[in-house]
């Protein structure tokens, strides 16, 4: 069960804390997100419901809590929310968004969808083998935990003869309850079937027969399951002190392996070096920038984590150690010279300290000769206000090597972190190109008398490339084209933004080169810097009359059916730099069959594998020869001819094509 903020949530606050309060999880409230603050310092919270005091401030009260709570999940509730504000709030952080009205449904939803990512204590595990003979560790968390063969299931075993959805854990209040799913051979609890049942420390489950996968039972933290395993062996005697220590040491090597959350592992590590050394309290610290150790985990004998961020603790001998790369071990500060050299130290009751480095050695080349060098990220450090006993070269040489291998699992754990928040980017970013595509208009538009066909090609997930059609009154055709200098996720907020004021602009009233000139001012109030976009916008009537506005875009194609072209230029600067710039239309005439082009310089800039750009000369060699051709025909050709001009080379930039028809023949 979690315990749940909901924080300004206004008129959704009853529903939500009564669908979260019925499935048991607490609930705590909050007017707004400083009242929410004071309470997140004084309450543990899982998860954290958040709709902010207006829209325009969503963002930055999510970050006034992510900032202060790193990890901590923050659903942001929203009204209305524009494209723009979607994609900043992931980009800043949001574990998930919901639009009001809340429903229970949508709650449950955004509670999935966030589970992975609540932080609770694992207070019991499973033990096996994979299918490579490898043990491997499984978390029980949550009120439910599944085991089968599908890929849906909290544990996935392809083994023969575990069902789809084998089994499932029943946890509840600190009692883990076992109950068959159905399965096809069968679940076995210490050798006999069963359909439920209870699980006690150590038992042993059988999926699939007796002969079937067998996963053990540990209840307790991870380092007290690892030594339950040693201690259940009643074949081996462990009663020397020594040999239990190494059993110790190795189990915990063969757990660190498996371990991926970093916290769980350095948990482990310092639980592990409290008990080879006897000491009192543990600590890992970690370099960060300049290369300055911060405590990262916090730990006493009693393998309980110490409350706060700062710690009275030896300040020198950290600081020695991850300089030098040596370890230091004092057993008693008050003897000889020591004492004098660790006064500040001595002030604060400590007596004895053992203190090594956490070093991995790394490879730059291998083709290099002597490009291996150890690196050290930070220290492992132990003390006590007791005199120490006087560790033996087999403990401290334990002690070494425990700091090594942790030196490598943490490595190891971070290039996990950084994958799996890779992994979380690119999921974003998936969701930023779907709702960017369904912000633009369906590509193909048909009308009595004008057909258009469009096509948009981001180079990266999002682009700074834009269309967009309007319908008018009298059977007037509004249609833009735009690109934002520059790519990715800032040209796609500002294409965005873009989009949005023009779909706002009053078309039955005002000329074109009012809406352009209302357009450009207003993206040049919001201080876009350096970042402009070129455009083209153009009205076509039923009798062929198109009145343009060109923005400093590539000049479209005016292509008649006897393969002449005419560019069309008229208009003024591009858009977003300067309030003032004057801008003037242009009035042509189509001709029935004939073809207005239009792209952005995508096309012109896409390049072969030996550099070459495609080029404004092979657009207008292809429209000539295609000038007979159908309006999806001629989209089609010009971006067939495009991909296969710059195929196996990465694609240079955004590429939009939009192509009109106007009174197109039935043959055509």
């Amino acid at each position: 069960m979690y315990s749940v903020l909901l924080a300004g949530l206004k008129g959704e606050e009853k529903l939500a804390s009564n669908h979260f309060a019925q499935l048991g999880h607490e609930i705590l409230t909050a007017r707004d997100v400083a009242e929410a603050k004071d309470k997140l310092k004084s309450s543990a919270v899982n998860l954290v419901y958040l709709q902010a005091s207006s829209e325009a401030r969503a963002v930055d009260e999510l970050e006034q809590i992510t900032g202060s709570h790193a990890g901590l999940p923050v659903v942001l509730v929203l009204t209305q929310p524009a494209a723009s504000l979607v994609l900043e709030a992931w980009h800043r952080g949001a574990a998930d968004i919901l639009v009001a009205p809340l429903s229970p449904r949508s709650l449950d939803a955004s509670l999935n969808h966030c589970e992975k990512r609540l932080v609770s204590p694992v207070l019991a595990r499973f033990r096996y083998l994979d299918e490579a003979g490898k043990e491997c560790w499984a978390n029980i968390t949550g009120s439910r935990f599944t085991i089968g063969r599908s890929s849906t299931n909290d544990l996935v075993l392809a083994q023969m003869g575990v069902s789809r959805n084998h089994v499932e854990v029943l946890s509840q209040e600190g009692n883990y309850r076992l109950r068959d799913l159905g399965s096809k051979l069968g679940t076995y609890l210490n050798g006999v079937k069963v359909e439920e049942a209870q699980l006690s420390n150590g038992d042993r489950v059988q999926l699939g027969g007796l002969q079937g996968t067998t996963l053990f039972f540990q209840k307790g933290d991870l380092l007290q399951s690892l030594l339950g395993l040693s201690d259940s062996k009643s074949d081996i005697s462990l009663s020397i002190h020594g040999f239990k220590q190494i059993g110790m040491l190795l189990a915990t090597f063969r757990a660190l392996s498996s371990i991926s959350l970093l916290d769980d592992l350095l948990a482990l590590v310092v639980d592990t070096a409290i008990q080879l050394t006897g000491a009192e309290r543990g600590f890992i610290m970690l370099k960060e920038t300049d290369d300055i150790l911060s405590f990262r985990c916090a730990r006493n004998c009693n393998k309980r984590a110490l409350d706060g961020s700062s710690f009275q603790t030896s300040r020198r001998i950290p600081f020695e150690v991850f300089k030098t790369g040596r370890r230091m071990v004092i057993s008693d500060l008050d003897l000889g010279d020591v004492s004098d050299d660790h006064t500040a130290t001595r002030r604060l009751g400590l007596r004895s300290i053992s203190c090594v480095p956490l070093s991995y050695l790394t490879f730059k080349d291998s083709g290099t000769p002597g490009a291996e060098r150890m690196e050290t990220i930070g220290v492992l450090y132990v003390d006590s206000q007791q005199i120490g006993a006087g560790l033996s070269r087999t403990q401290l040489d334990a002690l070494e090597t425990l700091a090594s291998e942790a030196a490598m699992a943490i490595y190891n754990a971070r290039l996990y972190k950084d994958s799996q928040e890779k992994r979380r980017i690119e999921e974003q970013l998936g969701i930023a190109r779907e709702l960017q595509q369904a912000l633009l208009p369906q590509p193909n538009k048909e009308l009595p008398h004008l057909r258009a066909c469009s096509l948009n090609l981001p180079c990266h997930e999002v682009g700074g490339d834009y269309f967009d059609y309007v319908d008018l009154e009298e059977g007037g055709f509004c249609f833009a084209i735009g690109d934002v200098a520059g790519k990715g996720i800032s040209a796609a907020l500002l294409a965005a933004v873009v989009q949005g004021i023009f779909s706002t602009q009053t078309f039955k009233d005002s000329p074109l080169v009012t809406i352009v000139s209302n357009l450009n001012r207003s993206l040049t109030k919001r201080g876009t810097g350096n970042r402009f976009v070129t455009s083209f916008f153009g009205i076509v009537d039923r009798e062929g009359s198109c009145t343009y506005v060109n923005a400093g875009h590539n000049p479209p194609l005016l292509l008649h059916r006897d393969g002449t072209m005419q560019e069309l230029t008229e208009g003024g600067m591009v858009l977003g730099l300067f309030a003032s710039a004057p801008y003037q239309c242009e009035t042509v005439q189509l001709a029935p069959e004939d073809h207005l082009v239009l792209f952005t310089d995508g096309v012109l800039e896409a390049r072969n594998a030996a550099g070459e750009e495609f080029g404004e000369e092979r657009v207008r060699v292809l429209l000539k020869a295609n000038a007979h051709a159908a309006t999806p025909d001629l989209l089609a050709r010009l971006r067939e001819s495009v991909l296969s001009f710059s195929a196996n080379t990465p694609q240079h930039d955004d590429i939009t094509i939009m192509v009109l028809g106007y009174r197109e023949s039935l043959s055509a």
